[in-house]
């Protein structure tokens, strides 16, 4: 009989065959789970059932879920993408690297998780109530400062998110979505005012897409920064949107 030796150093016997006799056929191979490699290149085993269980519990809004990603939320925001590791946000969690695997599939999941929180954070900001009441000015200092707040309550993850965007496609569309929609819903709300009530430098559509873009970023390098600096950058955001849009400034300094 003779012997092989394969390239990973296993050996197998290779089969005799006798002229006019078929080698006997091997017996069918089990079915293995299928398996994905986890950002440390390490190997996770999963099944169809730990899918729908991982899924179910997605939907459920487990508490132990929730844990997870705020951990690795905390971790994004201290240590970077690159710098996290599944191992890393366990721990935060206080829980194993196995508990983790149950409730997400990867780091990038948890990444797009954190995403979508912080997406449904920035847009209720810009949700108030009886808005076509208020005078303009009163609309764009409250929806200005409540969206800058709540970019500087990330830290660092509205910046990460913003690049990430970049690379993974599935941030980018939660990211992107959500970019659009805010613009479309304030380029409705300007378009809806009486002409007397603004005298806006640039057509509304693009007029908005570049004050978003000024308060994204700029409140995004913020993340970490005093409250000093904070309030000042929120004051001259306002100024800024004022001046542009030309609304009628009737109450005191932002």
């Amino acid at each position: 009989m003779n012997v092989n030796v394969n390239e990973c150093g296993g050996r197998h016997a290779s089969p005799v065959i006798v002229e006019g006799v078929l080698p006997l056929m091997s017996p069918p191979r089990t079915r293995t789970p299928q398996h994905q490699r986890g950002p440390d290149k390490s190997v996770v085993t999963t099944s169809a059932a730990q899918e729908r269980a991982r899924a179910n519990r997605r939907e459920a809004s487990c508490p132990r879920r929730e844990e997870l990603l705020a951990a690795a939320a905390a971790c994004f925001d201290e240590l970077g993408y690159a710098a996290t590791t599944v191992e890393l946000i366990a721990a935060r969690a206080r829980t194993s690297r196995p508990t983790f695997y149950a409730y997400l599939r990867s780091k990038d999941e948890a990444f797009l998780a954190v995403t979508e929180q912080v997406c449904a954070q920035l847009e209720a900001t810009q949700q108030l109530p009886d808005i076509h009441s208020l005078p303009p000015v009163t609309v764009l200092r409250a929806t200005t400062r409540a969206f800058a707040e709540a970019i500087f309550s990330n830290g660092s993850l509205v910046a990460q998110i913003d690049s990430r965007a970049a690379v993974d496609l599935e941030v980018d569309e939660l990211w992107s979505t959500l970019r659009r929609r805010l613009e479309r819903r304030f380029t409705h709300y300007l378009s809806g005012l009486e002409p007397t009530a603004i005298d806006p430098c640039a057509p509304p559509r693009r007029l908005v897409s570049m004050l978003s873009d000024a308060i994204v970023c700029g409140a995004a390098r913020l993340g970490h920064a005093s409250d000093e600096d904070r309030e000042r950058f929120v004051r001259d955001h306002i100024r800024l949107t004022e001046r542009a849009v030309g609304v009628a400034d009737t109450l005191p300094d932002p």
